[in-house]
């Protein structure tokens, strides 16, 4: 048997959004109302699936970035000697640390939600949900510029965030691009690519493997909700060109059989294309788990 149109059609809807959006309105005020110097810049953005539109019922916390934009950290390497003297002449020594401004978000959190409410983790402070807002891991980052050229007139750069860790020894340095993320997601969305059937098709997938950790096919750690957004990513356009959810998944789930046993899928990118899926590091994807959650799909599929 195969699952119910019906059933994938349901599975296809976005869940609830507005506590999503209270959540981020709520803590944002609450950083707004410090006295900050006039030079301290910031932004607030949600990152993760609300603001990708790939989140389903049952979602229950949001990712908030704080990102402090005083100040950058760089990744020269790709520049010529030249460029890098060049880069060096024109920016000086920032003014300001993350981890001050940092400390200050903490304190500010802390004063408007209560300290009991305000968890500082290894890599996000969790803001405790109440009945009007959801969990918040908040991100506090600076800009993080992967350059490509530089000239005093014309700097070319990839952009993302930076953080360190807080309870490693050593800490880590965690860099991440939410920005192209989100643009990648929305660039395979579009009519001419997906025929606007990608982020429907994430939701899709990821109610499955909801159904499939109910169901005991998998256990809840073996496929992480971005891990599994990039993996659509990868599918070919051309899998979501047709004329049901029942067809898409098909095409999506048989590509993934085909280049799990050709090698293929070994050489898939994450969503915002600046590194590969699968590796070793905390940031990729075990290909072992990812084999085994593509055999359990077929099964499941096949099962239903």
């Amino acid at each position: 048997m195969a699952i119910p149109v019906r059933q994938l059609q349901t599975w296809s809807n976005q869940g609830a959004v507005q506590t999503s959006a209270n959540t981020h309105k709520t803590v944002t005020n609450c950083i707004d109302k410090v006295n900050w110097n006039n030079d301290v810049n910031y932004e607030t953005y949600l990152q993760g699936s609300y603001p990708n539109y790939t989140n389903i019922y049952g979602n229950s916390d949001v990712d908030l970035v704080v990102e402090f934009r005083s100040i950058f950290s760089k990744n020269l390497s790709a520049l010529t000697e030249s460029q890098k003297q060049e880069f060096d002449t024109k920016y000086a020594d920032a003014k300001y640390t993350l981890a001050a401004f940092k400390l200050a978000v903490i304190e500010q959190l802390k004063s408007c939600f209560g300290e009991s409410n305000v968890k500082v983790g290894n890599k996000a402070i969790l803001v405790k949900g109440d009945g009007n807002r959801l969990d918040c891991d908040v991100i506090v980052c600076n800009q993080y510029r992967k350059y490509i050229s530089y000239l005093p007139s014309s700097e070319k750069y990839i952009e993302g965030i930076i953080f360190r860790t807080e309870n490693e020894t050593p800490n880590r340095d965690i860099i991440n691009y939410p920005k192209i993320h989100l643009k990648n997601g929305s660039l395979k969305n579009q009519q001419e690519n997906t025929s606007g059937n990608f982020k429907p098709s994430v939701r899709v997938l990821k109610n499955m493997k909801a159904a499939m950790i109910d169901k005991g096919y998998i256990t809840k750690t073996l496929a992480p909700s971005y891990f599994l957004e990039c993996l659509i990513y990868n599918s070919d356009n051309i899998n979501f060109r047709k004329n049901s959810f029942s067809e898409i998944a098909v095409s999506i789930i048989n590509q993934f059989s085909n280049d799990v046993n050709n090698g293929k899928m070994a050489n898939y990118l994450v969503q915002n294309e600046q590194s590969k899926l699968f590796g070793t590091n905390d940031q990729q994807w075990n290909i072992n788990d990812a084999t085994i959650f593509v055999n359990q799909l077929i099964k499941f599929w096949n099962e239903y």
